[in-house]
């Protein structure tokens, strides 16, 4: 509850958003992949997952 103000203002500056770019190094470039998907999946948002070591 504490972070609820800071929720609030992330949510405001990424809600109007028509593209997102995860990065992820190593290990976590599969993440980076899924997490891409997922977004895609849920809000048709167009999503990339990238390298970040390349």
């Amino acid at each position: 509850l504490e972070s609820d103000a800071l929720i609030q203002h992330i949510a405001d500056v990424y809600k109007d958003a028509s593209n997102a770019l995860y990065l992820g190094r190593g290990y976590n470039f599969p993440v980076a992949l899924e997490g891409a998907l997922k977004l895609k999946e849920i809000s048709y948002i167009h999503a990339e997952g990238y390298p970040a070591a390349e």
